[in-house]
């Protein structure tokens, strides 16, 4: 276990190259910039008063990039959230005496904030991971012994019967060669189950035990989706710790279905990353830019409703199953999508228990289906609907590439 001024020396270390980082918050108000560019350049002037100003500053940042439409926040502004976060985590371990759990907990929640609303720096990309990482090493976490079921409970004959609509089952192949799966699925547009590609990852047995994620990042905060799915009313995100999470969504049953849902946890959480690899197909690409790697943890019965994405899906199983239906683009008449912008690219119809009243074209859809179990990833082409649900707890990742 680390010691409080082992953890405040890794963390001061970033501080010429955090000062170097200034230029790229160059169009940020004169006020804001000589706050951080005082403390940043002279840590002796840090103290509770200026505290208040650090903070003031972070507070002003949150409203500014919480203004309209969060793609188009200019960059600069999130670049200060980075910086003056780094700021205020300097103060705050000025500003203590005692190493704690608690003080940790509270420096580790400072940390989440900066990179969920922050943005990297060019001078040091991972500044505030790093930070995170060197912090939880001084944690002690006790977890508790909980027995969680990963296994789905399901019947194919009776779900494909009990169903409205023409459902073949999903081809499974073992490992294809680079060349067949990109001839017959990515040429052909054409979804598939592929088996033994990702037998090597470490997550696919670490991952098996809740109590990983506690002890590895029990105390970084995430965004939770909670509610039936994100078209329902009542649906609505919450920031809590993994522990959190695990204790109140995933050991125990809750009224609400919370679910980490199409989450960068890779990004904020680096050491999970050592635990999986991007698949080699993925390499088959019409761009440079960097495949997006999202992360699905949730207990049983969490729901992706029917919607289709712009680019290619595979989307690996890790713990716990999930049943997935599919449709080409060619059926989305028979889908019914949602009129409204912000839903068009999601369906009204549920194909596990459609309302042919309401949806009486959809008894005309052909689709496929697939039970998803750990090992096996799901390729989805682009723009195919696909429904996705858990019958267990489930861990799934996804990696997106155009």
């Amino acid at each position: 276990m680390s010691t409080l001024r082992e953890i405040r020396e890794k963390i001061e270390r970033f501080r010429s190259k955090v000062v170097s980082s200034l230029s790229e918050i160059s169009d940020l108000d004169i006020t804001s910039m000589t706050v951080i560019e005082q403390h940043l350049r002279d840590p002796k002037l840090i103290n509770s008063i200026s505290t208040v100003k650090i903070q003031a500053v972070i507070d002003y940042m949150y409203e500014q990039v919480n203004i309209g439409n969060w793609k188009e926040v200019r960059l600069f502004l999130r670049k200060t959230i980075t910086i003056t976060t780094y700021l205020r985590l300097l103060a705050h371990f000025k500003c203590i005496e005692n190493h704690s759990n608690e003080t940790i907990k509270e420096a580790l929640r400072i940390i989440d904030f900066g990179i969920l609303f922050g943005c990297p720096l060019d001078a040091e990309p991972k500044l505030l991971q790093v930070c995170a990482t060197s912090l939880h090493s001084g944690l002690t976490i006790i977890c508790e012994t909980s027995g969680v079921s990963t296994r789905g409970v399901y019947n194919s004959d009776i779900e494909l019967k009990n169903n409205s609509c023409n459902l073949n089952v999903l081809d499974v192949i073992s490992c294809p060669t680079m060349e067949s799966f990109f001839r017959e699925h990515i040429l052909a547009e054409k979804p598939v189950v592929l088996d033994n590609c990702i037998s090597h990852w470490p997550a696919l047995t670490k991952w098996q035990d809740q109590n990983y994620f506690i002890k590895l990042a029990g105390l970084r905060t995430v965004s939770i989706e909670l509610g039936r799915d994100y078209t329902d009313s009542k649906w609505t995100q919450k920031l809590m710790t993994i522990e959190d999470f695990i204790k109140n969504h995933i050991y125990a049953q809750s009224s609400t279905t919370g679910y980490l849902a199409q989450y960068q946890l890779f990004d904020q959480i680096p050491e999970l990353k050592n635990d999986i690899t991007a698949p080699e197909y993925c390499c088959f690409s019409d761009k440079d830019d960097c495949i997006d790697i999202m992360a699905w943890y949730g207990p049983k019965g969490t729901v992706s409703p029917l919607h289709h994405d712009p680019k290619k899906n595979l989307l690996a199983q890790v713990v716990g199953e999930k049943q997935i239906f599919l449709f080409s683009p060619q059926q989305s008449e028979y889908l019914y999508p949602h009129q409204h912008e912000l839903l068009i690219n999601t369906a009204r119809v549920d194909p596990r228990k459609p309302d042919l009243e309401k949806h009486p074209k959809f008894k005309e859809a052909k689709g496929f289906f697939c039970v998803l179990k750990p090992g096996q990833m799901l390729y989805i082409p682009p723009r195919w609907w696909h429904f996705v649900e858990s019958l267990s707890v489930s861990f799934s990742v996804s990696f997106w590439w155009e």
